[in-house]
């Protein structure tokens, strides 16, 4: 089993600090996962640092910075840990992945924590800060989550036919 870290378009410093530390690394291997892809953004620095300093026989662990696309990593994860943005929450979401959001507190504005705490107690993902990344992993490996559903495609032409009155 492997899981994907992404923390997007930018950086997320703690978030990569904490998924490349032999105790989350001990965690994951306890839970019986065998590799770690992390999607690292501008946190290169933390990464490389951390990584190098990993003891032998930590599980497989790869990253880069970017890719045009991250599909086909979130397609092989078993388990997702992303940061808070909306686009690849629902990325993972439509993929029905098991999904950890990481918020990261130190935004400006706290609209991201406030969508995953919706998607949350609607039981489509688990949440965490970076601190509690550790006991978030077995609530999200256990936890029973809803599927996420399909979106409705022809929503919006059955609203505004309604609205012109073609119905």
């Amino acid at each position: 089993m492997s899981v994907f870290v992404t923390v997007g378009s930018t950086g997320f410093d703690e978030l990569v600090d904490v998924v490349t530390t032999g105790s989350f690394l001990s965690a994951l291997k306890s839970l019986g996962y065998s590799s770690l892809v992390i999607q690292y953004g501008s946190s290169e620095h933390v990464y490389t640092r951390n990584v190098n300093q990993l003891p032998n026989g930590s599980i497989k662990t790869e990253g880069y910075a970017y890719k045009p696309s991250i599909e086909d990593d979130m397609k092989h994860a078993s388990l997702i840990i992303s940061h808070a943005g909306s686009g690849s929450m629902l990325q993972a979401l439509r993929l029905h992945k098991r999904l950890i959001v990481v918020s990261n507190t130190s935004l400006m504005d706290n609209h991201q924590v406030e969508l995953a705490q919706a998607m949350q107690q609607k039981n489509y993902c688990c949440c965490s800060t970076p601190n509690g990344l550790v006991d978030a992993l077995s609530d999200a490996s256990t936890r029973e989550m809803e599927p996420f559903p399909s979106p409705a495609a022809d929503a919006f032409t059955n609203l505004l036919d309604h609205h012109m009155g073609f119905h």
